[in-house]
């Protein structure tokens, strides 16, 4: 009786079928992978821009966010300069501010133009350390002024938020849609 089975040369042609299938669907997976990094990471700032006006308007002082740019770093903290320059942590020994030190999903940085990371390869060099005020909270609950932010990908389309500064409300920014009405009042006068 005949025993039934593979051969190694039919197993190795299997194998070479699957890997090259498994190549080419990698690029797919990878897109896929990032648009789920750069919702994640604008839900992350979402969230801490909640938490940072909730706090604002509950301790009576204005809270900064700021970001190394073409990095995924943040921090979040009392607009002092106390707490920006490594001078002082608190004012006294009950007071607790918020501060978060926090870095987007892997492989997504802060950016603040929406074609930065398009036609790049690779990831722009980084900024200085927390160089880039992205949004102030006041205690009223507004924000110091309208404010945007993406989240990308080398050579992927970036994601971003819109901070409007009269209300403090945010709302996403999607590719390709128009960003002009999402940009601050600031840069869109002549």
């Amino acid at each position: 009786m005949r025993r039934g089975g593979f051969t190694l040369l039919e197993l190795m042609l299997v194998m070479a079928v699957m890997i090259i299938a498994l190549s080419m669907a990698f690029p797919v997976f990878d897109a896929l992978l990032a648009s789920s990094r750069e919702r994640a990471a604008r839900d992350l700032v979402r969230a801490r821009w909640a938490e940072m006006r909730a706090r604002a308007l509950e301790e009576g002082r204005p809270y900064r966010f700021a970001v190394t740019e073409n990095t995924g770093k943040f921090r979040v903290a009392p607009d002092d300069e106390a707490y920006w320059s490594g001078r002082s942590t608190g004012d006294g020994v009950d007071d607790r501010p918020l501060i978060v030190e926090g870095e987007l999903p892997q492989g997504i940085l802060f950016t603040r133009d929406e074609r930065a990371f398009a036609e790049l390869t690779a990831a722009p060099p980084p900024g200085p350390e927390w160089g880039e005020t992205i949004a102030v909270y006041l205690p009223d609950g507004t924000a110091r002024g309208d404010a945007v932010i993406y989240f990308g990908k080398a050579g992927q389309r970036a994601i971003g938020l819109h901070l409007r500064g009269l209300t403090g409300a945010v709302t996403p920014i999607d590719p390709g849609t128009a960003t002009q009405a999402a940009a601050p009042a600031a840069e869109a006068a002549p």
